[in-house]
């Protein structure tokens, strides 16, 4: 047996080379940086960033569901007697005052929401004034009897966690929604305002600009989307289009004319509404002008 092959010899000598790498590891690390210098090669698509989804996105994703789940199309049965219904899975928020329940609680939860807005610049400060001025105590009596505090908020769910509030205010007499806010429960991210205001004179109330816009995308927390734009041929005035995300914002700023009942009494009032809202669409549903 030679000295090369000998059993002892060679852990010696492997015990050594370790040594020494343990003792110098910055010595051994240049030699092979310093053997790999020079030497270059093609790399195809070295980095490509990803690009985000709006599957990547919890409230798109939440969006998306109560949008296809409040669209679903119930299946008739051929035999109506002898089969039941399929039951929807989801169940949308209860919009009438009564069916409401009284929000005292969150008050602060909805003055907070619309400075927020404000403050971003997704709505004008006029909106946010105009929906959150609770005015002196008023109160609503339909035909049941029950008293309904008109000084604070009503609020609803559905199943999905995404929680309606809503004011109500008298006109003449007739009830009127003062302001309808959506906004998930579990992130507090706006998704939907809707505000009324009083139209005493022409001039039009500042709808969100694009910049507006922005904001209300990044109050969701969408900015990353990285590609929010304009979309060509719209027919919404204001509007904001993510082809990643595959979501739409929108706003109008309109005038309308409210009508109610007092007594048997037609109530009309000229007013404005505000309208801004965070959805689903794809580039398939995305609306166009046809010329």
């Amino acid at each position: 047996m030679s000295l090369w092959q000998h059993p002892r010899w060679m852990a010696g000598l492997c015990t050594a080379a370790v040594l020494v790498c343990a003792a110098a590891p910055a010595v051994f690390l240049t030699a092979v940086d310093t053997a790999a210098l020079g030497h270059s090669a093609a790399v195809e698509d070295a980095y490509r960033a990803p690009t985000p989804q709006g599957s990547d996105y919890y409230i798109l994703r939440q969006l998306t569901a109560r949008q296809q789940q409040s669209s679903a199309v119930v299946d008739f049965p051929a035999e109506e007697e002898e089969t039941p219904l399929a039951l929807k899975m989801y169940i949308g928020a209860q919009n009438g005052l009564e069916s409401m329940m009284n929000g005292y609680e969150y008050k602060e939860t909805v003055d907070a929401a619309f400075q927020m807005l404000a403050d971003c610049g997704a709505i004008a400060p006029e909106w946010a004034a105009w929906a959150t001025d609770w005015g002196t105590f008023q109160y609503y009596q339909p035909y049941t009897e029950q008293t309904y505090d008109l000084s604070v908020p009503y609020y609803a769910t559905d199943s999905l966690g995404f929680v309606t509030l809503k004011r109500f205010a008298k006109e003449q007499g007739a009830l009127y929604t003062v302001f309808s806010l959506t906004m998930d429960s579990r992130t507090g991210v706006v998704t939907q305002v809707w505000v009324s205001a009083p139209r005493q004179e022409e001039t039009t109330p500042s709808a969100p600009d694009e910049a507006g816009l922005r904001a209300f995308a990044k109050q969701a927390g969408l900015e990353n989307l990285g590609d929010w734009a304009v979309p060509e041929q719209t027919p919404y005035a204001h509007a904001l289009y993510s082809a990643n995300g595959e979501a739409l914002i929108t706003a109008t700023v309109s005038p309308y004319e409210y009508s109610g009942w007092n007594n048997g009494t037609t109530i009309t009032s000229d007013r404005w509404f505000l309208s801004l809202s965070l959805q689903p669409c794809t580039a398939e549903e995305l609306p166009t002008i046809v010329s």
